[in-house]
């Protein structure tokens, strides 16, 4: 997970969330998400997909993997995620900043309508301590994303939580983290040393599949050296 600027609220959606959150609020009147009479058959949101696909050349905001609406795989379908869930907040359903572009397999076979106390990583937070990198790393051994060591307490299960319940170790995610972090090493490890540097930012500034990785393990290889400081 790396961080996105989502940008300014375009064009159109305070009109649609006057329009429309009303029957929202309405369908999910009480607190345990439990819905009330039929439910809303608008889906405005995904008229601002592309534009949301575009702060990352499409790639998923949760796992980092590019979607695709043509592919033959289901899961890599691109979707529009309520970082906090419609059921849970239905005052949110029309509401730019609550709005992830995320791969089908995170929203629906992962992360769903969870919302945990805590709440989860946001990967477009304002605040700057409050983002991905902030909370986490990665196992360069084996491709797992992990907790940041030193974080607190609470933030670790912050970090698990967002883990677990987005399904960011997932075999066939983490299968693919691990085949790119290993070439993210062979490639960066075969310059030489006064070169690597400009390799990795030039990496960590493309909208590529597993950017935030990149920059997380380009932190490992700088404190162990192999990147001048």
């Amino acid at each position: 997970m790396r961080w996105i600027d989502r940008g300014p609220e375009p064009d159109g959606v305070a009109g649609y969330a006057q329009r429309y959150t009303q029957g929202w609020v309405d369908h999910f009147p009480n607190k345990n998400g439990k819905s009330v009479g039929s439910r809303p058959d608008d889906r405005l949101w995904s008229v601002f997909r592309p534009g949301l696909g575009d702060r990352s050349n499409n790639n998923c905001w949760y796992c980092e993997r590019r979607c695709d609406a043509e592919a033959e795989v289901v899961g890599r379908a691109p979707t529009i995620d309520h970082f906090r869930p419609i059921s849970r907040c239905p005052q949110l359903a029309y509401v730019w900043s609550n709005w992830v572009f995320i791969c089908y397999s995170c929203n629906s076979e992962n992360k769903k309508n969870k919302w945990p106390a805590s709440g989860y990583v946001d990967p477009c937070a304002a605040d700057v301590m409050e983002r991905p990198e902030h909370y986490f790393d990665y196992d360069a051994n084996t491709g797992d994303i992990i907790p940041k060591n030193g974080i607190s307490g609470i933030a670790r299960r912050k970090a698990s939580d967002t883990i677990n319940d987005l399904g960011l170790n997932r075999l066939d995610v983490r299968f693919y983290r691990f085949d790119w972090i290993r070439k993210f090493q062979s490639d960066l490890l075969s310059l030489p040393t006064a070169d690597r540097q400009a390799f990795v930012d030039y990496i960590t500034s493309q909208s590529v599949e597993y950017a935030g990785t990149s920059t997380m393990l380009a932190d490992q290889l700088r404190a162990t050296g192999h990147i001048p400081a």
